[in-house]
């Protein structure tokens, strides 16, 4: 268990707590992960918490000047799911978030949070990589910025370095044309940690897929593009067969594990099953449907 518990009052002040304690420390705003994983004893190494839920400023959610929308990193669950802009512009993430734990969970942990735990059944993940997100991180030494498919190494391990800290999610605004969904399979149907779970965002021109962007969770120690699938895709219309056939490329992105949740075998085929049913919703404009209008 941690033996010091910090309130910063500034990002200044953030800084210089993440240089002073180093790999001993760790930030928290929601801490619904972090705080399971400490009393479990996982994080033996964390000695110091750094609390920014009282920072201001850090719960925007915004497009900017660029054409990029841009979180903040005390942006929870429920201010995606809930949000106009999000439902408009990345419904997949919007539904991803809804499909986080309960009420109490949604309305305070973050997305920020989300992406560091790197799990690889994390739900936030697979629709950001898909929209093409990236993290800006900073430390005293300056600021990085760092695409998501880049940002995990391992099971539960990123690229940040002990004295950064995550201070923004930003994706491009997706083309007029874009629509997207997202697919979680778990064992229950709330509360629960996903078995396999897919974000589908495509680009349509009519009736025909410009471009697909598919990404896959809970199947491989990190989330992946189903790259031959999204190949696959380009130029075509979603016809049955095509969706049928895109399905099963998928599959080939995926390397399972067997684990109390799941079979591998299981799993290799709840990524077609779920690739799928997304792009059935997409072709049939019923990728809303389940998702309430006020989560």
């Amino acid at each position: 268990m941690w033996k010091l518990y910090l309130t910063p009052t500034s990002a200044d002040q953030v800084l210089d707590l993440l240089a002073e304690h180093g790999a001993r420390a760790r930030i928290v705003a929601g801490a619904t992960d972090l705080i399971l994983e400490l009393e479990r004893g996982l994080r033996p190494s964390v000695e110091t918490l750094i609390d920014i839920s009282r920072l201001e400023g850090l719960d925007g959610l915004e497009v900017d000047s660029r054409g990029w929308i841009r979180l903040g990193p005390l942006v929870t669950h429920n201010q995606v799911a809930t949000s106009p802009l999000m439902r408009e512009n990345a419904f997949a993430l919007a539904r991803a978030c809804w499909e986080v734990g309960a009420p109490q969970i949604r309305n305070r942990g973050t997305v920020a949070g989300n992406l560091i735990t790197a799990s690889p059944a994390n739900d936030t993940i697979p629709p950001l990589m898909a929209l093409g997100a990236e993290v800006r991180l900073r430390s005293r030494g300056g600021v990085r910025r760092v695409s998501l498919g880049d940002f995990y190494t391992g099971v539960r391990r990123t690229v940040m370095r002990p004295d950064e800290w995550l201070e923004e999610i930003a994706f491009p605004v997706p083309e007029q044309g874009t629509r997207s969904t997202f697919f979680k399979l778990a064992l229950r149907r709330a509360q629960a940690i996903s078995v396999v779970n897919a974000a589908v965002v495509v680009l349509f021109d009519g009736r025909r897929v410009r471009h697909a962007a598919i990404t896959l969770g809970a199947v491989t120690p990190v989330i992946v593009h189903a790259r031959a699938a999204e190949d696959y895709l380009a130029g075509k219309e979603l016809t049955p067969a095509v969706i049928g056939h895109a399905a099963q490329l998928a599959v080939q992105a995926a390397r399972p594990i067997d684990d109390i949740r799941g079979s591998a075998a299981y799993r290799r085929d709840m990524v077609a099953v779920s690739v799928a049913r997304g792009l059935r919703a997409l072709a049939s404009g019923r990728e809303r449907e389940g998702m309430p209008a006020q989560p």
